[in-house]
């Protein structure tokens, strides 16, 4: 980098959250305020924390309040905090959304048309966004992260398994 440059700097809690961390922000916050199809939040609810579509969601949980457009903001590093966010529920469903896929349904991994799908629910998208978080906390796993898991597992006398390093994971 050249030294007349200045790398964006996250500030705060953000500086230590992950893609997963925000996905389960964004879960908890439907859960507490609610979900919405169709637009970011209802057009009458002048609330600062409405209910919300799962984009909105994600960027409730990257801003920290309503934003007109969650994706268009001067914020450097809270736009690249949700645009990973929103990368990793992408990747994650086109893993796990195809198979469920019809062609009137729209592109199976963008959040937009996903979140918007007729069948959706509030209770899907909800645990979507936390097996995106998990999957994305499994696939982003350091050595020294997973060795530690084994290493306690096996202390424990259990086999290592997915689920259990992703409740060591949480546990820590």
């Amino acid at each position: 980098m050249n030294p007349t440059q200045k790398p964006i700097h996250t500030p705060g809690a953000l500086a230590d959250l992950t893609p997963a961390d925000i996905l389960r922000c964004a879960a908890r916050y439907l859960e507490v305020h609610g979900w919405n199809q169709g637009t970011y939040y209802p057009p009458t609810d002048d609330n600062p924390f409405p209910p919300a579509c799962v984009s909105a969601a994600i960027g409730m949980a990257t801003h920290g309040h309503r934003m007109p457009v969650p994706h268009e903001v001067k914020n450097a590093s809270a736009l690249r905090e949700y645009s990973r966010a929103i990368d990793a529920l992408s990747d994650f469903l086109s893993i796990d959304e195809p198979s469920s896929w019809t062609s009137g349904d729209g592109d199976p991994t963008c959040p937009f048309t996903w979140n918007d799908r007729p069948a959706q629910t509030a209770e899907q998208v909800i645990a979507t966004l936390r097996a995106a978080a998990d999957d994305y906390d499994w696939s982003h796993a350091t050595e020294d992260q997973l060795e530690s898991y084994a290493e306690s597992a096996l202390a424990n006398d259990t086999l290592p398994t997915r689920e259990g390093f992703l409740a060591w994971l949480g546990a820590r």
